[in-house]
């Protein structure tokens, strides 16, 4: 049960790593300020709901170290380990966002909605912030569905978003192969099970 509950906690800090980007953790950092200011407590001091003392730099290497000694891996096979790790993660957060980084386009508001753009435009405030960065070639698309584009346009588009879902599935494979090929047979199984193989 112990080592059942450790497999799944280090599945969860796996999926952690790969939706969660940093940099739109440090914008909902920054713009938490404007929320709170009346009071340190408040969301944008660092209070429930906040994001003013997330450090998500400091949260990534306390996973990653959490990483190594699941892995048992020493300090030189980590040298190898992390940044081969680190790139297959960054991959899968880009294969994610190429398929999901366009979820906004279902959060949007009933058309003849007097508020719909400004409801739209935080959505995917939103969603950029928790989520996958999109893939330009998905929003593209997004775009092209709401002007109510030619059918000739969506479908270049469309092969536009499967080309590039194509190319970030390779980057990602190529990028496992180079990892697998630093493992021993115990950490590519732990690694499989928490997602990121």
């Amino acid at each position: 049960m112990k080592r059942t509950f450790k497999t799944a906690l280090f599945a969860v800090m796996a999926a952690a790593l790969v939706v969660i980007p940093q940099n739109a953790m440090a914008q909902g950092r920054g713009q938490g300020g404007q929320r709170g200011q009346g009071g340190q407590g408040g969301p944008g001091q660092g209070g429930p709901g906040g994001f003013q003392n997330f450090d998500p730099a400091q949260m990534r290497q306390r996973m990653m170290e959490r990483y190594q000694e699941e892995l048992g891996a020493s300090k030189d096979e980590w040298t190898v380990i992390e940044p081969l790790l680190t790139d297959v993660m960054e991959k899968q957060r880009a294969a994610s966002g190429s398929r999901f980084g366009g979820m906004g386009m279902m959060m949007r508001p009933p058309r003849g909605n007097t508020q719909g753009n400004d409801q739209q435009a935080n959505n995917r405030q939103r969603n950029n912030r928790f989520g996958p960065e999109p893939d330009p070639a998905l929003e593209a698309l997004q775009q092209a569905i709401e002007n109510n584009a030619p059918a000739a346009e969506l479908k270049t588009k469309i092969a536009a978003v499967e080309a590039s879902r194509k190319k970030a599935q390779s980057e990602l494979d190529a990028a496992k192969t180079k990892l697998r090929a630093v493992l021993t047979t115990v950490q590519e199984a732990k690694l499989v099970a928490a997602g990121n193989l």
